[in-house]
This record gives structure tokens, sequence and C-alpha cells, in this order.
């Protein structure tokens, strides 16, 4: 075992979006900060969006789902059929996502109050607490999209112009015209002027799975590479085994050498976990000792409980016309907000948000869709069948709040273990019967939608489709009382001295919008508020 010559400032475990956020701000400090992230720097030009068989690398090699990569620095998540989405690299999840780029509503922050509906809690903060972060979150990221929807609060962000889609775009708003409903042109974490040091959007289409010109934002393009140029250590290949403790105090980490097989101790006078919402469940638990016996931070076993997903259903809307689906960036060109809110006379708390989105290139045309529900035929009609289906369909993605249970929840699995020996993580999780319903509501509005455009629609049938695993949220989440959560407002672990948690897993409640604005922002709030405790020489601690 080998320790680092002397104690840091501060450790980072994790290298995603909210690691590198935090790096960012406290390197600028003349901290010294050292990093841990157990997967590789990945290239922009090593994607599987430079290759021409990129729709098949996304299925395997670079699928987002670590269970079918399978890779060395993966490890396993078991739990019936959840397919988790997460990326064990530089960057994290922003490796593999849409870069849809919603800001969460005053109104998310208090589900609590609102309903309390399952274990639904108030967020420890306010719309206008993280409204400065948000900001400065999209400034350093680069965020095209149009001001002034008017179901948002007026924000001061720049925006970049729009980046063009297909025509679909133009289809799906007159869909949500013809129907009366709010329409709005997606905000995108990815850049249509060339941009610190980044490339603009070529409209290639082929994004979910990295971007060789670096037009999508990630954690690393945005933060982590501006870290290491003002000192952060970054140290990839490095799996983390336990958070170490002297008593109730978080001192460092240890952690194997993935290249090596050599174990390391790194302490630190803070520690910061962002793992990612099942990595750092998992790590908590993975740190059990005599003084913590049921893992850190988790006196009142709270730790892995309140998973929440986002509900999704998802419907291919076919037509008669080409419709340049696969031009422009593969995240939403439109989405409407007119069912967001709660409406009780619909049967449900809480709302949804319905994300018009384009479909891909031939092999999604072939396998019917994103849905694969409308599949060419095979033989001799298979021409005639592709031709009717390539460059003729965009998708609804029907996207509804989680309530969080104590049921769905992040565990250590027993028997399954990683590469390094290591207990994978095990997840047990059902969607809630109110946002069952909320998604049925959506699909009967997707079909009326699809009706009014002289459109066809397949989609998961009278059962809405639900992947759950692509927001890992909820599992540490903040809260005003230990009782019901894992950290306080400050991202300060309850019951643990100097140990800091933030991450998507952070999130009190998901909203019905995708989240990486949201982390992004949590981030760099959170570091502004390690800065400020730094500096006036307190220790980093949860009352409670």
């Amino acid at each position: 075992m080998s320790y680092t010559a002397d104690e840091i400032d501060v450790l980072i475990i994790g290298g995603g979006l909210s690691g590198g956020a935090i790096a960012r701000t406290l390197t600028k400090t003349g901290a010294r900060v050292v990093m841990l992230e157990q997967g590789p720097r990945v290239h922009p030009m090593d994607t599987a969006m430079v290759s021409s068989d990129w729709e098949f690398d996304m299925r395997r090699r670079w699928s987002g789902n670590p269970n079918v990569r399978r890779l060395p620095t993966d490890y396993p998540v078991t739990g019936g059929d959840f397919q988790p989405m997460l990326y064990n690299a530089v960057g994290g999840g922003t490796n593999a996502y849409a870069a849809l780029w919603h800001r969460m509503k005053p109104a998310d922050f208090r589900k609590g109050s609102e309903h309390g509906v399952g274990n639904s809690i108030d967020w420890p903060l306010s719309y206008e607490d993280l409204e400065p972060y948000y900001d400065q979150h999209d400034n350093f990221f680069g965020v095209s999209g149009v001001h002034g929807d008017p179901s948002y609060p007026h924000h001061r962000a720049d925006r970049m112009p729009p980046i063009r889609h297909g025509s679909y775009l133009q289809r799906a708003a007159d869909a949500c015209d013809r129907a009366g409903w709010h329409w709005w042109p997606s905000d995108l974490g990815s850049i249509s002027e060339d941009f610190d040091d980044r490339q603009s959007c070529n409209r290639c289409g082929h994004c979910m799975m990295g971007c060789p010109r670096e037009a999508k934002g990630t954690g690393w393009n945005a933060y982590t590479r501006h870290a290491v140029a003002q000192g952060l250590e970054l140290r990839t290949g490095a799996r983390v085994t336990r958070i170490v403790t002297n008593g109730r105090k978080a001192v460092g980490a240890e952690y194997i050498d993935l290249e090596t097989g050599q174990e390391h101790i790194v302490r630190a006078r803070l520690v910061v976990l962002a793992a990612n919402g099942i990595g750092t469940p998992r790590l908590l638990l993975m740190s059990a000792n005599a003084d913590n016996p049921d893992g850190l931070a988790n006196d009142h076993d709270q730790v892995g409980r309140n998973l929440i997903l986002h509900g999704y259903s998802l419907w291919d809307i076919w037509t008669k016309d080409p419709l340049n689906n696969f031009k422009g960036p593969l995240g939403g060109a439109v989405y409407s907000h007119e069912f967001y809110n709660t409406d009780l006379s619909r049967g449900f708390v809480n709302g949804m948000t319905m994300t018009f989105c384009a479909t891909g290139g031939p092999l999604f045309a072939g396998l019917g869709g994103f849905m694969e529900q409308n599949p060419a035929p095979w033989g001799a009609g298979h021409h005639d069948g592709f031709e009717q289906r390539f460059d003729r369909s965009f998708f609804v993605a029907i996207q509804t709040d989680d309530i969080p249970v104590d049921t769905n929840r992040v565990t250590l699995d027993p028997d399954v273990t990683d590469s390094s020996g290591l207990p994978a993580a095990h997840t047990a999780y059902a969607l809630h019967d109110n946002d069952r319903a909320a998604l049925q509501f959506g699909a009967a509005r997707v079909a009326e939608l699809a009706a009014g455009i002289d459109a066809e629609v397949s989609g998961p049938g009278l059962e809405p489709y639900n992947p759950p695993g692509w927001h890992l949220m909820g599992a540490n989440r903040m809260g005003s009382d230990p009782t019901c959560s894992v950290t306080d407002g400050q991202h300060r672990a309850w019951g643990v001295d100097n140990l800091v948690i933030c991450d998507v897993g952070s999130m009190t409640t998901g909203g019905a919008v995708n989240p990486a604005a949201t982390v992004g922002a949590l981030a760099l709030r959170c570091a502004d508020l390690l800065v400020a405790e730094q500096r006036s020489g307190l220790a980093v601690s949860a009352a409670g």
C-alpha cells in the first residue's frame, strides 16, 4: 500500500460533470486538488460517432449501459430488467447523453409542500438560490437555444443561435399548434458557434455517444480540462475501494490502480464524493467500518433509498414524406410543457415534458424506429419497406417526474463483483402508480397529436414503456432532515465530517426534465460554498 507524500487539500472521487465543475472552481483558488476516476479519458476521435458502424457500436462497446459494455473499468449493476445509463470515464455521463438542457422550475423544488406523495420532500434550497448557478453553468458550457419561453422564469444566461434541425422540427411544431399546445425550441448543451476552443456543431446527427468536434459540451471540455490547466492532478484508472475515516471524520480514500493492481491511499483535508447516482451510494455502503457499521452517512438507513429515474414512454411518429430526421443533434428539437404542472383533474400529481427528437440513421429506420416496433420486413419486401421508413419518422419522449419511495433503492450485491472483486451495485425499482397514470395520459395525447397531422404511431402499446435508468437521481439526496436524506442543503454528509457529496444522486426530486443543467448548477453552488467555508477555516460538517 502506497501513500501520498503529504495531505492534500481536496480529494474528488469521480471525474464526471459534478466533479469537474467543483474542480474547476477549487483549483482556481490555488487549492491542491486530486481527482480519482476509475475510467479513462476518452478522446473525441475514439468515440462511436466517427465509425460508419456507429449505430451498431452504440448497441455494443459504446452502449450507455455498463452491463452491455462490460469493460474492466465498469462495475455491474444488477437487479431485474434495470437498464442503467452511466459511463465510467472522465466526463462521466456526459459521454453518453443527448445534451438536452432544461432547467427545473420553481415548483419542482417544493413537491413535499405541494403534495407529499410517496417520500416527496421539499428541496433545502429554492429555484432562486440555484438560478445564478444555472446561468454560470450555461455560460461555461455553451448553450444554443432561444430566450423567452413563457413557461419558464426569465434568465440572463447567454444563448447561441439554435442549431438547425431537419424539417421534422417544423412538423412537430405544426402538430403542437394544431392541438393548441405550448411548444418551444429546445435548449441544447451543444454549440452552434465556435466557443472555448471547441468547434461548432456540423449537424451530423450522430452525437448521442460523443462528438468528434467537441461541439457537445461535456464535463471534460467545459470543466475538467480547465481544472487540469489550473493544477488539478487527474488520476485515471483509479478505482476507489473505500473512503477512509478517523472515527466520524473523512480523511481520504483507498484506491486500486487498474493498470498495475497496486493499492494506494490519498489523505485529504476534505473529501468530495461525486461518483454518480449509483456509484456514490455503492461507495458509501462499501466504506462501512466499526465507527460507521451501516456505511457512511447512513445512520438513518437513507443511503441508496429514494432512487428516482424519471418515467419514460417513447413513441415513433411515422409520416409519408421525408423529414431530414438524420440532420442536426439527436437531442430534441422541440418540447412541450403543456402538461407540466400538477392538475389533479387528470388523476395524478406532477406532470410531463413531451420532447420531439430525431430518429437517427438507417439502422434505426430498418429496425422500426427508436422503439423498434415497426421494423422493415425481411426478404423480398425489405427494400420497399425500408424506403417507406427511412427519413420518415421522429419520436416523442414522454418524460414524467418520478415519485420517490423507500423500496426503490441501491444496495450491494452479495454475489456479483466487478473486475477488482468489489461488490456490484444492486438495484430495486418499480414505477410508482402515479407516474404510470401520467404516462398513460401522455400516450393518449401522442395519439391525438399524430392524428392531427395524418401520421401513424408505433410504440409500447397500452402499457407505457419504461426503460429505467437514464437519469440516476435521489439515492443520496439532499434535505433538511437527516432521517429522510443523506446530506444537508450544502451537500455536507449527515454524521461524517469533512465529507461532501454532490452529483446527480443529490437531487431531491427530479422534475420532468433532463438533469444535466441542474446537476452542473448544484456542483457550482457546492464549490462556492466550499470555497467560503475553507476561507473561514471552518471544518465541513452537517448539523443534525
